[in-house]
């Protein structure tokens, strides 16, 4: 029923306002795309004006979305001015409003409506409507949900949006979370002419020889310990590989697949120094706990936070962490 409340108040700030801002993470993936285009779609429709950001690249997988060029089609100065003139700004699948990264400080000082619409718990404070549900495996559940609320038609563009978005945050209906309602919508939208396979191809089959060699290198390079599996990362590495921080997509997954461990981590050193720790976990360990305990956040099973230690510092603090949990459960 709150949820249903949430829906109606949004449709109506909707049909009160005319121009729109959406924006989600840094290093963005299918479910922030998918979330945010498919409501691009909707608000155009409706007669919106709308812009669409996400800070950094998007990855080149995600090119044959609908719409997708959309995305980030304004210059910085356009953005900036544009984020100051919007009636009501939709923050996406953030996990964290600080992932928002250089865009952060002019949307919170921004006079827009602001909406946050997410499956990470706590993770839009300081909004005007927050609609958190974090029993959904995706934003982009959410997004569908609204949709059916408010009496929505569905096209094509906004159907493979939304199963883009599943697709991705569940690791292809793989993960922790992937329940009936997950493959009943993903069911209902492949009516839209929809191929899976297709769909599956664009998403995680994508990657380029260097990533490969890559992934190659990461792993066997990985360490052990107390059914912790581990990964460091430095930018270094990355250069010498010719591969980005986008290109480490999907590498954890292939790391959890380790019958022998129950967590999983990801060090990784990004360009300004920025350590990025990407948690993974299965048989009932909390690693968004640990997140948390970091100034992070995100899902029971996957999560993540970010330091400006050395490496050496990061990693040992998080395997003491990890080890220290494990000891009292």
């Amino acid at each position: 029923m709150e949820l249903n409340n949430h829906f109606k108040k949004i449709q109506k700030l909707i049909e009160a306002h005319d121009t729109f801002l959406l924006i989600s993470h840094i290093h963005t993936d299918g479910d922030a795309l998918g979330s945010i285009l498919a409501l691009y779609h909707y608000l155009t429709r409706s007669g919106k004006t709308v812009e669409a950001v996400v800070p950094g690249k998007i990855p080149a997988q995600y090119a044959f979305l609908p719409g997708i060029q959309t995305v980030n089609r304004l210059s910085d100065r356009e953005t900036l001015q544009y984020i100051r003139q919007a009636d009501v700004t939709f923050i996406l699948d953030i996990s964290a409003l600080e992932r928002m990264e250089r865009w952060y400080e002019p949307v919170m000082q921004s006079e827009a409506v602001k909406i946050c619409i997410d499956h990470h718990p706590g993770s839009c404070p300081n909004v005007d409507l927050a609609l958190i549900d974090d029993r959904r495996i995706a934003t982009a559940e959410i997004i569908y949900e609204f949709f059916e609320s408010v009496g929505a038609k569905l096209n094509r563009e906004m159907a493979l949006s939304l199963y883009t978005g599943i697709l991705s945050d569940s690791g292809s209906f793989r993960f922790e979370g992937t329940d009936t309602f997950t493959l009943s919508m993903a069911a209902e939208l492949t009516k839209f002419d929809i191929d899976p396979a297709w769909v599956y191809r664009q998403v995680f089959e994508r990657s380029s020889k260097a990533q490969l060699r890559f992934w190659g290198h990461v792993l066997s390079n990985l360490q052990w310990e107390d059914h912790i599996d581990w990964a460091v990362v430095t930018k270094q590495t990355m250069d010498r590989f010719g591969v980005t921080i986008e290109d480490m997509n999907g590498l954890v997954d292939i790391i959890r697949r380790d019958a022998s461990a129950n967590v999983f981590v990801m060090f990784v050193e990004n360009s300004n120094k920025e350590i990025m720790v990407g948690l993974r976990s299965k048989d009932g360990f909390n690693v968004g706990e640990i997140a948390r305990m970091f100034g992070g956040g995100g899902h029971f099973h996957a999560a993540g936070f970010s330091s400006f230690q050395p490496m050496e510092t990061v990693v040992e603090q998080t395997l003491k962490a990890i080890k220290e949990k494990k000891a009292r459960n």
